[in-house]
């Protein structure tokens, strides 16, 4: 990887962190200014910010490897169930908006632990399990990311370790950079400038692998006929409902009604013009593979359209199901979703009322469909790589593909530099993400169980600010952790997207906060269908987290043991399935009870 490959992943780092700098004089007087969002920030923002936070780089390598196997059946299934996840948090919204008011009204805390504590008897030990299974989940989702990107930035150094190392704790320093100086407000407003480089590196790196494939008239696989027809639709859909707004360019003030500074009208002029560019280069793809299928005639791409999507998945039912609920139901018990809720409610001081009118459902609406295509187009990718570069489909396709990719001779800089951009863009957007989470669940949850006198609404402003410097020391420790288990991965394991550990580790940590899942969604739905809600009290909602925590690591670790893969994709469903049975079990017993008493 030469270093003229870098230059442009620089400039568009000191783009996404140019908000880090003009937001650097916020006040954070109470807990929720600083976890939750200081001033009135656009719903723009946070639905970009939201949707970057979705794009893993941890997903990529699965994606990419169904596409590249033309098996796009998986990659169309979780792609819909988690748009589908998204939108359902806008379908139960309403007492989730109920709590997450309440609780900005008396800056208590807004996560989905308060939420569940409440529901089932407001017992201190359910609020300190459910906090540290996240925070433990949230660790191994960093981890995961940090192997993700190291795997991808691997074949770049093949001969230079220490670069890759170097480059990944460059990440992980970035992200606290991106967290810790404006809190929530500046993680936000860079994570959304961060959407719009990824889309610049994943939709330019389409771009010229359609460009190779059409100036090299290749012959096509059945089902790259079809990546190519779906990844111009998903260009026309975005530039049909985007209208040339991709990122926010709205200045970046320090209050609602200061005036912008002058750095903050130069960004936004730089998001006009990047708005304008993108779009052009959506309709260079879109023109791409009108030229690919003009050389090859209708018939024959109805045909190899009908055919992919007429072959029969190569999955078992295991894995259809952990494909279907694993997506379906994160997004509701992930702390993110409810700091995004939060700030989105935050958003009435700025004259909007996000319950009566339809931003609200707009947000989440783009939010759903867009995650959705863009984790269509990843797996679409790699049935595109398959032609332009000849790699095979095998289980280090993704990583043959970036060798092949930094080797060419005539794309080797254009195209390492948007790949570059982005892993980079989707790593940091997420791991904001998941570290802004941890500190919101250390100050609002782990914090008061171990002090008390330190419950966010109940301080005085020295202790708040003492809670703060704990909460970033607990931060701080816990980036270091990361670190550390980094480190550690990369001298004993084999980093790749296929490996055991890797994916272990991904479902393990997706399984800790999927524990909760009837605790948040039986409540809603019983309020919904009668009017109240269905708590089980404290020691049967630790019974349900316990056990299906404890169901999902039996089933992962049978899987590290044996090598069956059906143990694997057992996990989500085992997990979910257990904790639905201890929840039924309790509410039969409260009825049962209920009747004697009676």
């Amino acid at each position: 990887m030469s270093l003229l490959a870098l230059l442009p992943l620089l400039l568009s780092l000191a783009i996404c962190f140019a908000p880090i700098w003009l937001l650097r004089g916020l006040e954070h007087r109470r807990a929720q200014d600083y976890f939750v969002t200081s001033q009135y920030v656009r719903p723009e923002v946070i639905r970009n910010s939201s949707i970057a936070y979705g794009l893993r780089v941890a997903a990529l390598g699965p994606l990419f490897l169904w596409g590249a196997r033309g098996d796009l059946w998986p990659a169309i299934i979780a792609a819909t169930c988690f748009g589908l996840g998204i939108y359902m948090v806008y379908i139960l919204r309403r007492p989730l908006l109920a709590f997450v008011d309440d609780a900005l009204s008396r800056d208590q805390s807004i996560t989905v632990h308060e939420f569940v504590a409440r529901q089932h008897g407001n017992h201190r030990r359910v609020r300190l399990l459910t906090s540290s299974l996240s925070l433990f989940a949230l660790l191994g989702l960093m981890v995961a990311e940090v192997l993700a990107v190291a795997a991808v930035l691997k074949p770049m150094q093949p001969d230079s370790t220490w670069a890759v190392y170097m480059l990944v704790i460059g990440v992980i320093m970035l992200t606290v950079l991106q967290v810790f100086p404006a809190g929530q407000t500046g993680a936000m407003q860079s994570g959304q400038l961060q959407l719009g480089m990824l889309y610049l590196g994943l939709f330019g790196l389409a771009a010229v692998l359609l460009y190779l494939q059409v100036s090299a008239l290749t012959s096509t696989l059945p089902y790259s006929t079809f990546a190519t027809a779906a990844a111009s639709a998903c260009c026309a859909i975005m530039l049909a409902y985007r209208s040339s707004k991709y990122v926010d360019t709205y200045p970046v003030r320090l209050a609602p009604q200061s005036r912008p500074s002058r750095g903050a009208r130069f960004l936004s002029r730089l998001g006009k013009i990047f708005n304008i560019a993108f779009s052009v280069l959506l309709i260079l793809i879109i023109a791409l593979a009108i030229l690919g299928f003009q050389a090859r005639g209708v018939a024959p791409i109805v045909r190899d359209t009908a055919a992919t999507l007429l072959s029969a998945a190569q999955m078992s039912a295991l894995e259809l199901l952990a494909l279907c609920l694993l997506p379906l139901l994160y997004p509701i018990v992930d702390v993110t979703t409810w700091q995004r809720l939060a700030a989105m409610r935050k958003a009435n001081a700025g004259g909007l009322d996000l319950q009566r009118r339809p931003t609200l459902r707009r947000v989440f609406g783009m939010y759903a469909v867009e995650n959705c295509l863009v984790w269509l187009f990843m797996s679409l990718l790699g049935s595109l790589a398959i032609v332009t570069i000849g790699a095979p489909g095998e289980a280090d396709v993704p990583q043959r593909f970036v060798a092949q990719i930094v080797r060419g001779k005539q794309i080797d800089v254009v195209a390492s530099s948007l790949l570059l951009i982005f892993v980079f863009g989707a790593a940091l957007s997420t791991m904001s993400g998941l570290l802004s989470a941890s500190l919101c669940t250390i100050r609002y949850d782990a914090l008061p169980g171990l002090w008390p006198e330190m419950a966010a609404g109940q301080t005085h402003p020295a202790n708040e600010a003492t809670a703060r410097r704990r909460t970033l020391l607990a931060g701080a420790g816990l980036c270091l952790a990361v670190t550390a288990a980094f480190c550690c991965a990369q001298a004993s394991l084999d980093a790749n997207y296929a490996s055991r550990v890797f994916l272990s580790l991904l479902l393990m940590s997706c399984c800790a906060q999927l524990s909760f899942a009837p605790l948040v969604l039986a409540p809603i739905i019983g309020r919904r269908r009668r009017g109240r809600s269905q708590p089980v009290g404290p020691r049967w909602a630790l019974m349900i987290v316990g056990f299906a925590t404890a169901s999902a690591a039996a089933a992962v670790t049978f899987y590290l043991a044996t090598g069956i893969e059906a143990w694997l994709w057992a996990a989500v469903p085992v997990c979910i399935g257990s904790g639905w049975v201890i929840y039924v079990v309790a509410r039969v017993h409260g009825a049962l009870q209920a009747r004697n008493r009676g």
